[in-house]
């Protein structure tokens, strides 16, 4: 990717007083600060987080805990519903707000939109934490199906699009009146698409590597970092705390001829030494393709999501048994990511999914936890083809991510 169609920022510099406490000062940033990144399935993939805070440490300046807050399939007002349990409970300095793709498609009206980020806005605000507002993604018709499926993709891009500039206009106005700053993510995807770069994947909706810099980009610029590059190279790293080792199975068949749910009975009668269980080591080997990171499987593969199950154990229903070592008696916390449906630790259960989608994101789930100290057995479900479990001794993680870059 050329370096320079990186650098497609709008000559902006805003200028904020929440967190320097002075008007007419650049939006600082401090290695104390955390910048908690909110929407929908555009940033559950936990792209453009890991970018803002690469970008900052490779040009020495100091590195927020920036945290993935993306839901999939997250509207403005779902953001706002779920905005005290996985925005406000890390303590952010900062919040970004991204959302607009998922609204436009059900039918949400600028004026409910407009309700749902007041409501988001004023309750940050409470909390004395800074906002930064992105302007909302394109939208681009799908690339797949035949000439007529391709026209009705075009038609529904160009309405959404439609439907995403009012969006935009609500958000100008807000930002206005509230004093906050807006990151000209909308801008610069359609200034790259203009210029006939690839800015979406096939589906239309989901930025690629590239759109996902932009959206970085625009919020570097939107806090005064207009001068700092992004990454040439984009290095994504193994997270905190995964836990490597696992012992795994399909689940065997119960009584009604279904895949055995992990209860109580079934985790007393786990042998994982025994016949039938595979060994799945983290991180997954690296593909012979050898893909950049700017694939986003690789991504996530280096930032330690098991991503081979179906090839590996089969498909359906899979339990997995890690031992953890403690040295000590200790409070800790379990992460989960995407698969994840119940966790047992030391024979009781810890968690169990319900049926509202959380996300993708390793870390969606930060389950308090007390480990003994010795050997601790967990024991999980896992649905689905990827699956992502850490253990780490707080439950803001990242804040340790950012120092082993």
């Amino acid at each position: 990717m050329n370096r320079s169609s990186l650098l497609l920022a709008l000559p902006v510099v805003f200028f904020f007083s929440a967190l320097c406490g002075c008007a007419g000062s650049a939006f600082p940033l401090k290695a104390s600060d955390r910048v908690v990144c909110l929407g929908d399935s555009i940033t559950d993939g936990c792209t453009y987080p890991q970018i803002i805070g690469q970008a900052l440490k490779e040009v020495g300046k100091p590195v927020p805990t920036v945290i993935c807050s993306g839901v999939a399939s997250d509207t403005a007002a779902q953001m706002a519903d779920r905005l005290d349990a996985t925005v406000l409970a890390y303590k952010p300095t900062v919040v970004t707000f991204s959302a607009g793709t998922n609204d436009s498609s059900r039918g949400v009206t600028p004026e409910k939109y407009e309700a749902s980020l007041r409501d988001v806005i004023r309750r940050v605000k409470a909390t004395n934490a800074a906002m930064v507002l992105l302007t909302p993604c394109i939208i681009n018709p799908r690339t797949d199906g035949d000439a007529a499926a391709q026209q009705q993709a075009k038609e529904r891009a160009e309405a959404a699009e439609k439907v995403i500039a009012e969006y935009e206009k609500v958000i100008r106005k807000v930002a206005a009146e509230e004093g906050l700053p807006v990151a000209e993510n909308n801008a610069l995807m359609r200034q790259a698409r203009e210029q006939g770069k690839e800015v979406m994947s096939g589906d239309g909706i989901h930025p690629n590597y590239f759109g996902q810099s932009l959206m970085a980009r625009s919020i570097l610029d939107a806090m005064g970092y207009t001068a700092v590059p992004l990454p040439t190279e984009f290095t994504p790293r193994l997270f905190p705390g995964v836990v490597r080792e696992w012992k795994m199975r399909l689940a065997p068949a119960g009584d009604d001829k279904k895949p055995q749910v992990l209860n109580e009975k079934a985790v007393l009668e786990l042998k994982p030494e025994s016949e039938g269980w595979k060994t799945y080591t983290l991180p997954d080997p690296p593909p012979d393709a050898k893909p950049t990171a700017e694939d986003w499987w690789e991504q996530e593969r280096r930032n330690g999501f098991g991503c081979r199950l179906e090839q590996e154990i089969g498909k359906g229903p899979i339990q997995a048994v890690a031992v953890v070592e403690s040295p000590a008696a200790r409070k800790a916390f379990i992460n989960t990511g995407v698969g994840i449906s119940i966790v047992w630790l030391n024979g009781t259960k810890i968690h169990e999914q319900g049926a509202k989608w959380t996300g993708f994101h390793a870390g969606k789930e930060r389950i308090p936890v007390e480990l003994k100290q010795g050997k601790n057995t967990i024991a999980v479900e896992i649905n689905g083809g990827q699956f992502f479990l850490s253990v780490t001794d707080k439950m803001v993680w990242e804040d340790d991510l950012k120092d082993e870059r």
